[in-house]
């Protein structure tokens, strides 16, 4: 029939993402598809991820989407493989990630019996991904699948999910896969003299960046159009590598503990030129984008429809463009219209002092000392991924994203996605370093995927903060009922240890003289490397 084999359903999943070019496929194994696996063996063209959970093959896909652009395929079988899926699939959706989720389910005539893990995907899925789709006939399989592509990648890109009974995928195929028809890109729907007069017109403009992690050619057009007019750029909510932090029009990145200057200064903008999804609840929040005056345009490939949610009151224009042709175009009209003023708006990214690496502490280690640490200490073109957690705050504050440094961290605020996040950073982008950034609590939740960077190979360095907390949690509580802390503390894990039992290597710094050796030693090696990092008890408020 084809490369992919043995004329089944499963062998014509296969062959689709092998025609189409989906060459990664995380999943934890379920004899509902069974005949993908066999077919999967067959095709070595698509290399096969088998993780230890669910949640973190999914978040594997969705990082591995992330450092792309492609979509990923991540397949869980039903009922509980399905749910355990479901996290890394409400991560894309939030965080406007492509994505294939395929899941297999229970044969046709025992649709709606309530059989052994049935479960309806299109009433579990529907809140949390852009399409359902359930392939009843075998005739439908490759139309259903290739809607699925498109609607992950159209537009505002995110997951789409596909169910298969199991007795579709062991049904004998005729056919193979037809072609794909390639569709048009996004137009450009703007005149960009009409967003110069108003850039002309602005008195602190401002360019909010929440383009692809890896800096490619749409940076290179938003460096174009900075220098052009010299208007600062600023990164939004974990985005934080979408331009280059060393570049001197470089503003700061928003969010969650970001600097107070950075937010002081976006407040006092009067027009925001967004490129990409910027436009989400905490950049809108924390950078104060509703300040009365303000005017923002967002170039994006689809209108937002959350956006008036965020930004009540306030004047928005979502244009229909790719951000880097407009980001060119603009560029390009300010380069023609010689008499266009550049503005030099005042940069006022003030990252708080930087402690000195080898300071003495007495008691556990200085969240601030060893992010400044780590920032002197990363390699130029490490991908670090990061959990969600009270760490993150200092992690903005003093990590830099200059040279080819990439972050990739979850904008829904899911915890355990560094380290399944790696995985699929590492896959994507074999030979660059990837390091993880997470606290105790988010790193504990997928501890088990250590053992499928290592069984991959892969050169994947972990910094584990541990304060013994669920940090956020407990900073929230403590604002909420000072001195009534309950519940959000945790045991103490020796990661080190852990890490070692998973063939890794491990080390442990329980004060700040500690941190620039053992940061020194994890460097020096090689293979997968764990940090572990006892940090002060009381998280930051906020």
């Amino acid at each position: 029939m084809t490369e992919a084999g043995h004329g089944n359903g499963g062998a014509l999943v296969v062959e689709w993402m092998r025609s189409r070019g989906l060459d990664t496929f995380f999943h934890v194994p379920g004899e509902s598809f069974l005949p993908v696996l066999d077919a999967l063996l067959d095709v070595p063209s698509i290399r096969v991820i088998t993780a230890r959970h669910e949640g973190g093959a999914a978040f594997a896909a969705e990082a591995f989407g992330k450092l792309t652009g492609r979509p990923a395929v991540c397949m869980a079988t039903r009922g509980p493989g399905a749910a355990n899926l479901s996290i890394g699939i409400q991560t894309a959706h939030y965080d406007g990630t492509p994505m294939i989720a395929l899941l297999g389910l229970v044969p046709r005539r025992l649709q709606g019996s309530g059989a052994f893990q049935e479960v309806d995907p299109v009433s579990m899925f529907a809140p949390i991904a852009k399409t359902v789709l359930v392939v009843n006939a075998l005739d439908a399989l490759i139309p259903v699948l290739d809607q699925a592509r498109s609607t992950a990648l159209a537009g505002r890109p995110g997951p789409a999910v596909v169910g298969f009974p199991a007795d579709v995928l062991f049904e004998t195929a005729a056919a193979g896969v037809p072609a794909l028809y390639a569709g048009p890109g996004v137009p450009a729907r703007f005149d960009p003299e009409v967003i110069l007069t108003r850039l002309r017109a602005a008195r602190r403009p401002v360019i909010l960046a929440a383009t692809e992690a890896v800096r490619g050619a749409t940076a290179e057009a938003l460096k174009d159009l900075a220098e052009a007019t010299g208007v600062p750029v600023y990164c939004s909510w974990r985005r934080f590598s979408c331009f280059d932090n060393d570049h001197e029009l470089f503003a700061g990145s928003v969010g969650l503990g970001a600097a107070a200057a950075v937010t002081e200064a976006l407040a006092e903008a009067d027009l925001v030129l967004c490129f990409g999804f910027a436009l989400e609840q905490v950049t809108c929040e924390s950078a104060r984008l509703g300040s009365a005056g303000t005017h923002v345009i967002q170039f994006a490939p689809a209108t937002d429809p959350r956006v008036p949610r965020y930004l009540p009151g306030t004047e928005v224009e979502q244009v229909i463009s790719d951000p880097r042709h407009a980001a060119q175009a603009l560029a390009a009209a300010v380069r023609e219209t010689r008499s266009s003023r550049r503005i030099r708006a005042t940069i006022r990214n003030e990252r708080p002092a930087q402690a000195p690496c080898g300071a003495a502490g007495e008691q556990a280690v200085r969240m601030e000392h060893v992010m400044s640490c780590l920032d002197a200490m990363l390699p130029a073109d490490a991908i670090v991924t990061s959990d969600a957690g009270n760490f993150a705050q200092w992690m903005l504050r003093h990590i830099g994203f200059g040279g080819q440094r990439t972050f990739i961290g979850p904008l829904n605020g899911a915890m355990g996605y560094g380290l399944p996040a790696a995985v699929g950073a590492g896959v994507a982008a074999s030979g660059r370093p990837c390091w993880v950034l997470a606290g105790d609590g988010g790193f504990a939740m997928l501890e088990a995927e250590m053992e499928t960077a290592a069984r991959l190979g892969l050169s994947v360095v972990a910094c584990v903060f541990d304060n013994g907390l669920y940090g956020t949690i407990r900073a929230r509580q403590e604002q909420a009922f000072p001195g009534r802390a309950f519940g959000t503390d945790t045991g103490r894990v020796d990661f080190a240890a852990a890490a070692r039992a998973h063939g890794w290597l491990g080390w442990t710094a329980e004060k700040d003289a500690s941190v620039e050796t053992v940061l020194a030693e994890v460097s020096a090696a090689t293979g997968c490397r764990l940090a572990h990092f006892i940090v002060e008890p009381f998280p930051l408020a906020v």
